[in-house]
């Protein structure tokens, strides 16, 4: 059987086509996405949620609430490494051998954010 459009015929084949790929389309758009990991997945785990959270309170002060962006104090802090954090946040100092992207030193201790460095991490280092 086949439907008559405008000048061109389209055989009935390719209707039934188009609709197992609108039928796939729609099951794999309403899968659930798995915890987030380095593969892509789209929904952040919750320490990553947390570490979100905690970043766009705490810090978006001196850094960019885009944490890939320098901010007007502090610099871009994405892909910081949790010795880094640790080092910064606990301390207020460098790891031994780091070199800094600033030299300003303005960054003062935090020692109540102690209990959260992991989820800062999480967040820092996410596709978030």
């Amino acid at each position: 059987m086949t439907f008559e459009r405008g000048r061109g015929v389209i055989p009935s084949s390719f209707f039934i086509f188009a609709g197992l790929i609108s039928v796939v389309g729609l099951i794999s758009c309403n899968k659930k996405a798995g915890p987030s990991s380095s593969t892509g997945a789209s929904e952040p785990s919750a320490l990553v949620k947390r570490g979100r959270s905690v970043y766009q309170t705490q810090c978006i002060a001196c850094h960019n609430s885009n944490p890939r962006k320098v901010g007007a104090l502090g610099p871009d802090v994405y892909g910081s490494s949790r010795e880094l954090l640790e080092a910064r946040i606990l301390r207020g100092e460098y790891p031994p051998g780091y070199k800094p992207k600033r030299e300003t030193h303005v960054m003062g201790r935090l020692p109540h954010l102690k209990s959260e460095i992991d989820a800062i991490h999480a967040y820092l280092n996410s596709n978030e």
